[in-house]
């Protein structure tokens, strides 16, 4: 491949809103295109729309960064398919789409689908988790697009089944997300398939330094569009924090989506196993969810989301990998039991509410263990997040987080080391008063260190213990067997008819 020239100072940069048209029809679209446009039930470009659409339509390389949610699909999509070609019988594709997850290339495929009609291109997706044979099909066939996860695509491209030589237009989607995900030598090698004369869009929520580093010998000399900066959350999302113990989090969820409301809600926690025993939890508690996160195959995360969108379950608890560009409509609000490790994750799980104009709000559990991830997010943001105003009744265990009302995002935070040191200490403290409160409730030591069944997860420090070898698995006697507790459920009974805004305080129902 030949080296392309990177950027440089005199690259054009946009950062403002203001001036830029607020009409698809101004900004260059063919009448096939602008077809599309009526057909998705678009009716004024978004900021990033605007911005983007003319530069791309003129053939230049983009760099853009703009809010989750506003739009960034339907900006590279529509004026690319609207100047590409038409690949013959057995060529192709003549334009790539790059994308960290299934579920954004599920979503890419979506709005390429509905402007494929107007403009008879045809779109192949290869992603992992299902079978080859169907992608190598399509591609032997011929295809004017392809929107491909790089593990797939590199599976593809080695397997001599798709090549990149005559692509003109190359996207990289949610480009700050295949870095943190480790894809960069991925990223190098497919962009490496491809001519040096091509078009090259990157599109990401953030156009970080990181961004602009590993990503600069990519472009030449684009325009870059930045309609918000780092750390930005949309102005319709209202934000609250519950400050809580740790061991209170999945009585006080319960009691939340109660309160609240159990429908459209995407609770967000760290880890695949801790999703899927949130959701035994929530099911116990007669509350119809789904788990999303990498252990799920591609045909169960297809399945929860569509259940999820349907209305079949009212709560997905989902990993991060949901964090980034999926537009799921009309998610009435996002609860992070599990405070994330990196403040810019926290931009893009509440983004998943609040989208395209609509409004939304989001409820942060955080406990004295993660106090400083949420006070890094505060001073990302560059303000504090407020505590959630309707906490009465809402169990918050013995040792709650105790925020410092007179706390800025300014403040000196901890280093790295001396953090790590408190946290541990947090942590350490808690366990101990875990331990001590098993050990209070059961008669006999031997269950104090086994742990009845019957304790609520994460209640005990201890696991149970595994049978030792050459053990034998009889059944265990009625001495043997603990007596489980029946799983504490919140009565439907007092459950309020409408969803509640968390700040209303005179009745009035939500939106």
């Amino acid at each position: 491949m030949a080296k392309r020239r990177s950027t440089n100072a005199s690259s054009p940069i946009i950062t403002a809103e203001k001036d830029l048209p607020t009409r698809f029809e101004d900004l260059g679209l063919s009448d096939r295109a602008l077809a599309a446009v009526s057909d998705m039930g678009y009716e004024a470009p978004t900021p990033v729309q605007a911005a983007s659409i003319p530069a791309v339509l003129a053939g230049t390389d983009v760099m853009a960064a703009a809010q989750t949610g506003t739009g960034k699909t339907a900006a590279f999509l529509l004026p690319t398919l609207d100047r590409l070609g038409h690949a013959r019988h057995g060529q192709g594709p003549l334009m790539l789409v790059v994308t960290p997850t299934r579920e954004l290339a599920a979503q890419i495929e979506e709005v390429a689908t509905a402007i494929c009609a107007r403009t008879g291109h045809t779109a192949t997706v290869l992603v992992g988790g299902v079978s080859y044979e169907p992608q190598r099909a399509a591609l032997h066939k011929g295809c004017d697009l392809v929107v491909a996860t790089p593990g797939r695509l590199i599976d593809l491209i080695n397997s001599g089944d798709c090549n990149l030589s005559q692509v003109e237009t190359l996207v990289l989607d949610e480009a700050d997300r295949m870095l943190d995900m480790g894809f960069l030598p991925d990223m190098r090698r497919i962009v490496s398939k491809t001519p040096a004369s091509r078009q090259t869009l990157l599109f990401s929520a953030t156009l970080s330094d990181d961004v602009l580093d590993n990503t600069k010998s990519l472009v030449n000399n684009p325009v870059r569009i930045e309609i918000a900066h780092k750390g930005t959350a949309a102005e319709t999302i209202e934000q609250f924090v519950l400050p809580i113990s740790h061991e209170a989090k999945n009585d006080a969820l319960i009691g939340i989506l109660h309160r609240e409301g159990a429908e459209r809600v995407i609770v967000f926690v760290r880890g695949k196993h801790r999703a899927d025993a949130v959701c035994r939890r929530l099911r116990k508690a007669g509350i119809e969810c789904a788990p999303i996160h990498g252990n799920r195959s591609q045909n169960q995360r297809a399945s929860a989301l569509r259940r999820f969108a349907d209305g079949e379950v009212g709560v997905l608890v989902a990993t991060d990998v949901l964090a980034r560009g999926i537009d799921i409509p009309n998610v009435a609000y996002v609860v992070n039991l599990d405070v994330p490790s990196d403040a810019e994750d926290y931009i893009h799980r509440i983004g998943r509410t609040g989208r395209a104009g609509e409004f939304g709000w989001a409820l942060t559990f955080a406990t004295p263990e993660e106090e400083f991830d949420l006070r890094d997010i505060e001073q990302l943001m560059g303000k504090n997040i407020p505590v959630y105003p309707r906490a009465q009744g809402i169990p918050l265990g013995e040792n709650p987080l105790v925020l410092d009302p007179n706390r800025t995002p300014a403040d000196r935070l901890p280093g790295k080391k001396e953090r790590k040191k408190l946290v541990d200490e947090r942590r350490e403290a808690r366990m101990a008063r875990t331990a001590e409160i098993v050990a209070s409730r059961s008669p006999r030591g031997a269950q104090a260190q086994r742990g009845p069944k019957g304790n609520r997860p994460g209640e005990s420090p201890i696991p149970p213990e595994k049978p030792k070898a050459g053990r034998r698995r009889g059944k265990a006697t009625t001495q043997q067997r603990p007596h489980a507790k029946k799983p504490e459920t919140a009565g439907r009974a007092g459950r309020p008819q409408g969803r509640r805004h968390p700040g209303d305080h005179g009745g009035m129902g939500r939106r």
